[in-house]
């Protein structure tokens, strides 16, 4: 059921529990004393509105900075036609069918914190419903939805990355700069970096829904291999390997046939 369904049956138990307290002897009798003002304190005066639930997309940068949304929020909001009694000129109000509240899309405010996740309700209180007849909101809960991102992975605290270096970077070491959730810092590649080493960068994730302190970014490494090498490119690789030690395979060979 859509928001104004759920309104819809909310609304009927409002009059099936009006129905209850009028067949009470005494709240019937006060009805009859005091006429249709009774009848609409009866009908629920003062009870609490109905929560109204939304779902928001999210970019990862929102995750990461906490954003501020205006939305706009279909719910019921009081009735200025009567002032939220339900009568008018002694009759049922026609702006709100007697109910002191009608429907209404209005915009509202919501501050998300930094951290949030798919899947995380955000409570702001009193920005639901209004209740009947003068009665408090209920509150407006906020479920989020985070795209993904081309480049960030999230994993729970942490947050995972690739970066590609080159054949020589991996050799030698380097320092290269890596985008970071909240802005970049500086990898340090020490010689000798093997395809697929994982780096860990403290505090360079995402801020921690419950606590505000900022989780860790860990960076795996990839290697390009050059292809279409020329002769003279050809030449010098194979200077390299010469001067290189390649793996030990000799191992291998007793696990031939399925050997252990």
């Amino acid at each position: 059921m859509n928001f104004w369904d759920n309104t819809a049956l909310a609304l009927f138990e409002e009059i099936a529990e009006a129905y209850r307290v009028l067949s009470d002897p005494h709240a019937r009798t006060l009805y009859d004393r005091f006429g249709p003002a009774m009848g609409t304190e009866a009908l629920g005066a003062g009870r609490r509105g109905e929560d109204v639930h939304v779902t928001v997309e999210l970019e990862f940068a929102d995750v990461a900075r906490g954003a501020r949304l205006s939305l706009s929020v279909p719910r019921f909001s009081p009735c200025g036609d009567c002032d939220t009694s339900g009568r008018r000129e002694g009759h049922a109000c026609p702006a709100c069918q007697g109910r002191g509240v009608r429907r209404a899309v209005e915009p509202v405010t919501v501050d998300l914190p930094a951290g949030v996740d798919s899947g995380t309700q955000v409570r702001v209180t009193g920005e639901g419903s209004a209740g009947p007849f003068g009665g408090t909101r209920g509150d407006l809960v906020v479920s989020t939805r985070v795209r993904e991102h081309p480049f960030f992975v999230r994993q729970g605290d942490g947050v995972h990355c690739e970066v590609v270096l080159s054949v020589w970077e991996a050799l030698r070491g380097a320092r290269i700069r890596v985008p970071t959730p909240l802005g970049e810092a500086v990898l340090v590649v020490p010689p000798g970096t093997a395809a697929g080493q994982v780096f860990r960068l403290r505090a360079q994730g995402l801020p921690r829904l419950a606590d505000g302190t900022v989780g860790d970014l860990y960076v795996t490494v990839r290697v390009a291999i050059p292809t279409g090498l020329d002769a003279r490119t050809d030449e010098l690789v194979r200077e390299l390997e010469r001067l290189l030690p390649g793996p030990s395979r000799g191992e291998l060979a007793r696990f031939r046939g399925g050997a252990s």
